[in-house]
């Protein structure tokens, strides 16, 4: 969650070192790693005291689902969007007893039924200002999976300044409750070359609620045209949403 097509999907999309037989081996030397997209040196400007970064990918998954349990979830339910949307013979309930247990390895299930990886690379990026002065002193969450088909996922963003809180009368959306330190700029800039450079298709994310959308149609990103997105827009509940690389 962010602040965190109807026809069938070609063969091509998927070339066969991402199919489940691949080796950890095969996708380092094949797949650069998403964890070297955090721009740490600018993060660190921002601040006058030290800033302790920490990183957890591929390896870490266990971690990852304890840190962090619902974004886990949404990644493997955004690849059973996809899957489910592209072909009419999936029964979307399939996995519907894994979506209502809020299972965070639902991923899984979905590559056991897609025959695909679906976490190609992932990395949960976290940083923290040492102060002791701070009651919360995260300034980064970036969380991103490089999963199937063929997506950069931003599964969770927030560049904010925890020495500005917003009160809730300036609040311009939900979650809103930090000064932003004007990093997402960067940081998509240097998403799309690694997207570009990777023959990667689309950035994917989350709005969390509708009022965040406008936020990132202004970078280009669309509403996805499929029925849990129009869905979950007309609940309130934001929607899926993409940008093309190439």
């Amino acid at each position: 969650m962010c602040f965190d097509s109807t026809k069938a999907i070609p063969a091509t999309v998927c070339p066969s070192f991402l199919t489940l037989d691949a080796t950890p081996v095969e996708f380092i030397k094949r797949v650069l790693r998403v964890k070297n997209i955090l721009l740490k040196d600018k993060i660190a400007l921002k601040f006058d005291n030290e800033v302790l970064f920490e990183q957890f990918s591929v390896n870490d998954i266990e971690k990852i689902s304890v840190l962090a349990p619902n974004i886990l979830f949404e990644i493997g339910s955004h690849a059973w969007m996809i899957y489910a949307e592209s072909s009419k013979k999936v029964d979307p309930y399939k996995l519907s007893k894994y979506f209502d247990a809020q299972d965070p390895y639902i991923y899984r299930r979905v590559e056991k039924v897609i025959k695909r990886k679906v976490i190609q690379d992932i990395c949960f990026s976290y940083a923290r200002v040492m102060d002791e002065t701070l009651g919360r002193n995260i300034c980064c969450q970036l969380h991103l999976c490089r999963m199937w088909p063929n997506d950069l996922f931003i599964a969770d963003v927030e560049f904010s300044d925890p020495y500005k809180p917003v009160s809730k009368g300036s609040q311009k959306y939900q979650f809103h409750e930090y000064r932003s330190l004007g990093l997402f700029d960067a940081h998509l800039d240097k998403i799309n070359s690694f997207c570009r450079n990777n023959s990667i298709g689309r950035i994917t994310l989350t709005a969390a609620t509708n009022d965040q959308i406008p936020y990132f149609e202004q970078y280009g990103f669309k509403i996805e045209n499929n029925n849990m997105s129009k869905n979950s827009l007309a609940q309130g509940m934001g929607a899926a949403m993409y940008k093309k690389c190439i």
